[in-house]
């Protein structure tokens, strides 16, 4: 009975042995990471980096340079913001005469009496000044002068139509000077600002142009962090888009506005995913736009002893192709200007927690801890436990019995 029992025990744990490698894993091996990695055939053909000053220097070249916390390729849903770039919208900062306006005219004359009556022989030669009535500017954008007629100020800034009138009164009196004025602003000149702010408002675009960054902080500032907000603007039926953090960094983003514009901050909370043999697996929210893989490791619990390998921590996202090329790989995945990239990072070599704290981590980042050599050992003892433990037990069980029942 022993015989066979020992030969059912022996036969028993190589059945478990030769099925240790199909035992469930939480993803592929680090081994199968690299042996795929660039292949020609089978999808996806990801290209493997290993994490380097080579690399760094190379991500840091190719990378946005105030948005390299973001995705390169995006997220699905960012056509909800409109095209990237504020700046497309030009740079224009001129502000003009708009509907609403108060415009107030003066006219100076020398020596004749077009406006004012005329100067007598003798008298002190002084510039009668004439002020015409206040005229609101209507939607036909015109205003009405004397012996010129109705003139065109809508759009116009009041040195230009200063000099339109100098030109037409020239041939009816002597050296005409024209002092054009806006005396005052009836609401044509606002612009709205909306979303994730404190004190959503309408604001008035000022003669001398106001900027993303002046509108929003008249709106009371955002709500959110600048690098997980992002600005939209639409202008004409149009919409354009950047995150706040990059309107800061960039003075060619906080364009002049348009009266009409409307201006909607959203947040657009950031965050990357950590799963595999890790002690925390989950999603996680990026608490800052510089955000290193050192932290990101360290928030997700790192990698879990006698389950992961320190060597293998994987991080997969979607570089641009230029990035790839630079490094002098082929066989890029992908039809659009981005690939799909797999870096490794070591920690087990001491240098490797040093590539870790300049490696900054994305948004849509996925961080994968994958399992050591003895994950698969400790998950086959864990198994054989689940057959012998009831065995031992009912022999303890049995054993307790007799001793019971002896006389």
């Amino acid at each position: 009975m022993k015989t066979i029992s020992s030969v059912s025990s022996l036969t028993l744990v190589s059945f478990l042995l030769c099925s240790c490698t199909f035992l469930p894993s939480s993803g592929p091996s680090g081994h199968k990471i690299k042996t795929m990695a660039g292949r020609e055939s089978g999808k996806p053909s990801y290209q493997l980096l290993k994490v380097d000053d080579r690399v760094l220097e190379a991500i840091s070249q190719h990378s946005p340079r105030n948005s390299s916390y973001l995705a390169a390729a995006g997220r699905k849903s960012d056509y909800l913001f409109g095209a990237r770039g504020l700046e497309g919208f030009g740079s224009s900062g001129k502000q003009g005469i708009v509907l609403g306006d108060v415009i107030s005219v003066a006219i100076y004359e020398t020596d004749s009496a077009l406006f004012g009556p005329s100067l007598a022989s003798g008298q002190l030669a002084v510039s009668p000044m004439t002020a015409l009535p206040s005229q609101i500017v209507d939607q036909t954008g015109e205003i009405s002068v004397p012996f010129v007629g109705r003139v065109k100020v809508l759009g116009r800034n009041p040195g230009e139509v200063e000099k339109e009138l100098r030109e037409r009164l020239r041939m009816k009196t002597s050296d005409p000077q024209v002092i054009v004025t806006v005396t005052e602003r009836q609401g044509g000149d606002l612009l709205s600002v909306v979303g994730d702010v404190k004190a959503p408002a309408r604001v008035p675009v000022s003669m001398a142009g106001t900027r993303v960054v002046d509108a929003i902080a008249a709106a009371g500032g955002s709500l959110s962090a600048p690098y997980d907000t992002m600005v939209t603007v639409t202008r004409n039926k149009h919409l354009r888009s950047d995150p706040l953090q990059e309107i800061y960094d960039d003075p060619d983003k906080n364009i002049p506005l348009q009266p009409g514009d409307t201006v909607v901050l959203r947040k657009r909370p950031l965050s990357f995913v950590a799963f595999g043999a890790t002690g925390r697996p989950g999603s996680y929210p990026i608490p800052a736009e510089d955000l290193q893989l050192n932290a990101a490791i360290a928030a997700s619990g790192g990698p879990a002893d006698l389950q992961a390998n320190p060597s293998t921590i994987f991080v997969y996202r979607e570089e641009p192709k230029s990035l790839l090329i630079s490094l002098n790989k082929t066989n890029l995945s992908g039809e659009g200007p981005t690939t799909s990239v797999v870096y490794q990072v070591d920690l087990h070599d001491p240098n490797g927690f040093f590539h870790a704290s300049r490696f900054t981590v994305r948004d849509r980042d996925l961080i994968y801890y994958a399992p050591a050599g003895s994950a698969g050992v400790l998950k086959f003892m864990g198994l054989v436990n689940t057959f012998i433990a009831p065995a031992v037990s009912g022999v303890g069980v049995a054993g307790s019995a007799s001793i019971l029942a002896a006389p």
